[in-house]
């Protein structure tokens, strides 16, 4: 009997864990009022975290995220100490913004205030506590800015290859 229920556990198994672990890479998890998060329809942000707790997070057109991204309107007071400290944040005033076409990539933090700009780039594992320019490529932990990119309409990106839509 016991064999008869391991084969039957092994077979789920193994029929629904990549079902599941394909959704779990996909949904994003929201910490606070969902209302407060605003995600166009063409962008992906994979299993993000948005903790919504101080501000509101707004993803725009075609702006997409790489796994594990972080983005975290709260903060609590470090001048307050131990049970206050815990329920001591703002209300509002902590908004995150990521324009059209930006790119967070894998594990990047971005603390809010902040906005990243349209088809502005930050870099795997970046932790981004200032505004990013659009067009520009930052990277770091504090993030920096590494170079500017080339809008489509200077003719430097005519030898790029684009990959068709899934």
């Amino acid at each position: 009997m016991w064999t008869i229920k391991r084969r039957i556990r092994k077979f789920l198994q193994g029929l629904l864990a990549p079902l599941v672990q394909d959704t779990l890479l996909k949904a994003p998890l929201i910490r606070g009022d969902k209302r407060l998060v605003s995600i166009h329809r063409s962008a992906r942000v994979q299993n993000a975290l948005f903790n919504v707790g101080c501000g509101r997070v707004t993803v725009e057109k075609n702006a997409f995220f790489g796994y594990n991204v972080c983005l975290l309107t709260g903060r609590h007071d470090m001048n307050v100490f131990d049970k206050k400290r815990k329920r001591t944040v703002p209300r509002e005033g902590c908004d995150i913004l990521i324009r059209r076409g930006a790119w967070v990539a894998t594990n990047a933090i971005i603390l809010g205030p902040c906005e990243v700009g349209e088809h502005a780039v930050v870099a795997a594992g970046s932790v981004v506590t200032k505004d990013v320019p659009p067009y520009h490529i930052v990277a770091g932990n504090p993030a920096r800015l590494i170079r500017r990119i080339e809008p489509p309409d200077s003719g430097a990106n005519d030898n790029v290859r684009v990959s068709p839509e899934p």
